[in-house]
């Protein structure tokens, strides 16, 4: 991160809004009655309750938006040496479906439609290529780039052009851009495809070899479909129902979202538990609490001259404090060091700079009236809270605390104490 003021760190740092309902002035008897209406015989509520109360082996295993697991699984069927007994079908079915959306086709899809594919490989992940499929016999490669939510990396997809012509100069090459909705990619060469056509066919074929497929793998790929249109394509059923029922009752709604359970704020209150938890055992002290920010310090530092040089941050006067960053789908710990006397803040950066922890950064620009945050180490991603409920985070969270306060920060806390600048000449330059 670059040493900013916390002012403009914020700004540079917000999370995009949910934009707020407007305001409810109701009694305590408008409230209910209206809550009564949208929950007891409402037939559009019961439909969508049934809708997506129907289990999903997908959503099970956390498969949702996460592209290498829809990636793996569209390799699967891919391939015809699998064992989903539908041999290159749903591979050609692809393959002309996208040609088919193509302005100018880089082949014939007549001639995919004679072709045996039977040779076909599938690689994952080859050259940093989401997908690839290569068909010696034919010739013939195609590389398919999966974008579920991310968007392309600055010259990725040149890049892999130029990976495939120097790796297979003498085959008929084809490229897809495969996202939610069919996005146009950055290169000409590029097919844009959509995830709601991949569902169509996988749906068709699924029907048109029903007889000869086994109960397990009819079952996996109409799960499969069911979440690429719940969760992947906009235009479903699903999401024709939520703007019906939302449209209908959104009084209701809109109470609902105003008292919905708060991720952020239980996590934050899990923090200050472990903080509490540990305070006399360990010695730590929980220093402040600012919207995002939970702050920790070492008790010992106190009687240190250096400590309590810091004006204007916390009430505590503190200038190097563990912070605990508590974003909606983010946490960690960051090592800051807050504005005051240049050789305090360098001697604290310096000191850590000689040891083996994690997360420190190497060079970091040193600033008399910033804030300075020179390490830090992650706890919780996205994919955690997706994937996740409240109590396997407070498991992960407890987990990383217990590792850390005697890992990383026990190397720290040593290291400060025995620091021979900041417990003399630290005291010097404060009284001056």
């Amino acid at each position: 991160m670059t040493e900013l003021t916390r002012d403009s760190q914020s700004d540079s740092q917000k999370t995009p809004a949910i934009p707020e309902t407007e305001p409810i002035h109701m009694t305590l008897e408008e409230q209910r009655a209206i809550l009564e209406k949208f929950i007891i015989h409402n037939p559009d509520l019961e439909a969508l309750e049934a809708k997506i109360s129907q289990f999903n082996i997908f959503e099970a295993v956390g498969m949702v938006r996460q592209e290498i697991k829809h990636s793996n699984f569209i390799q699967f069927l891919l391939n015809p040496s699998e064992k989903h007994r539908l041999g290159d079908l749903f591979l050609k079915k692809l393959l002309i479906a996208i040609l088919a959306d193509a302005e100018k086709a880089p082949i014939d899809s007549l001639d995919i439609a004679r072709s045996d594919f039977s040779d076909a490989e599938i690689r994952r992940e080859w050259k940093n290529i989401d997908l690839l499929i290569y068909s010696p016999i034919n010739s013939f490669v195609c590389v398919i780039e999966n974008k579920v939510d991310a968007v392309e990396s600055p010259n990725q997809l040149r890049t892999y052009e130029d990976v495939v012509a120097k790796e297979f100069r003498n085959c008929k090459k084809m490229f897809v851009f495969l996202t939610r909705e069919g996005s146009a990619a950055s290169r000409p060469r590029w097919i844009s495809f959509a995830y709601g056509a991949i569902a169509e066919i996988i749906e068709t074929v699924c029907n048109e070899r029903r007889s000869s497929l086994t109960d397990d793998i009819y079952i996996a790929i109409r799960h499969y479909v069911d979440l690429v249109r719940r969760h992947i394509m906009r235009e479903s059923d699903i999401a024709e129902l939520c703007r019906k029922i939302y449209k209908q009752h959104r009084q209701a709604i809109d109470l609902i979202y105003e008292h919905r359970p708060d991720m952020r704020s239980d996590v934050e209150d899990y923090i200050k538990q472990l903080i509490q938890e540990f305070s006399q055992a360990e010695n730590i002290d929980l220093d402040s609490i600012d919207k995002r920010y939970i702050r920790v310090a070492p008790k010992e530092w106190d009687g240190m001259a250096f400590q309590k040089t810091c004006s204007g941050w916390t009430g505590s006067d503190r200038i190097f404090l563990f912070e605990f960053w508590n974003e909606p789908q983010n946490l960690c710990v960051h090592l800051v060091i807050g504005p005051g006397r240049m050789e305090i803040k360098q001697a604290i950066y310096q000191e850590l700079n000689t040891l083996n922890i994690s997360g420190l950064k190497s060079k970091c620009k040193i600033d008399e009236s910033k804030w300075n945050h020179i390490g830090i180490v992650p706890i919780l991603d996205i994919s955690d809270y997706e994937d996740g409920d409240l109590e396997s985070l407070q498991e992960k969270i407890r987990a990383f605390w217990l590792k850390y306060i005697q890992g990383d920060m026990k190397v720290i806390r040593e290291a400060i104490a025995n620091c021979g600048f900041l417990r003399s000449t630290g005291k010097a330059l404060n009284e001056n």
